[in-house]
């Protein structure tokens, strides 16, 4: 039986795609709607790829969330008190979906200094484990601040584990064993273009995401 990574890179539509894609797609929505809540001085933003990066022993999806905020072209040295509203906005409206999902980290990516959001010249990005998105989206007495303060005390300045404060991204349709969904598409890891990293990002216009 072709294992789970198999079938999304494969040209049928698995069940597991659509789910994540449903996911991803309410996920999104509550994203936007709570940045335009809020006022937030974003020019973009939105869930914009599920990265599957794996599969669990009982070939349930491994994921990544991925949201992305452009902060916009003018924007040199984003200011780190939006940056991290941005990041509890992120995590609020990614946990709900995806809670009863295996998820690796949640990673949420910040483009400026460039022309729009799948244009950006720099990328850098948070990442929360679910422990930390579980605690600040379920406990009303962890705010923002101690969000960004346990992020910022565990972070050991390795991009690739979460937790981390502000790191480099990584393009996930680059690996070997991982899949991309976004928007109804599976990229294949070899694919030019990658919908869930800031490079090349032109993948993802109009398959998720949309102005705040």
């Amino acid at each position: 039986m072709p294992s789970l990574l198999e079938r999304l890179l494969g040209a049928d539509t698995p069940d597991e795609q659509v789910d994540l894609e449903s996911r991803q797609g309410t996920a999104d929505e509550a994203l936007r709607d709570a940045v335009d809540r809020a006022g937030h001085p974003v020019e973009d933003c939105g869930v914009t790829a599920v990265a599957v990066v794996n599969e669990g022993p009982d070939g349930e999806p491994v994921v990544v969330p991925v949201a992305r905020f452009s902060l916009g072209e003018g924007v040199e040295e984003p200011d780190r008190d939006l940056v991290w509203d941005l990041v509890g906005e992120a995590a609020a409206a990614m946990r709900e979906p995806f809670e009863d999902v295996f998820v690796r980290h949640y990673d949420v990516q910040f483009t400026f200094d460039g022309d729009e959001l799948f244009e950006a010249e720099t990328c850098r990005r948070v990442l929360l484990t679910t422990d930390l998105v579980d605690r600040f989206a379920t406990d009303a007495g962890v705010a923002v601040a101690d969000l960004r303060a346990a992020v910022e005390a565990a972070d050991d300045i390795d991009d690739e584990v979460a937790p981390v404060a502000w790191g480099e991204p990584v393009d996930y349709s680059r690996s070997d064993d991982a899949a991309v969904v976004v928007g109804g598409t599976a990229a294949a890891a070899a694919a030019s273009a990658s919908a869930a990293s800031c490079a090349g990002a032109g993948a993802a216009a109009g398959a998720g995401g949309g102005a705040c």
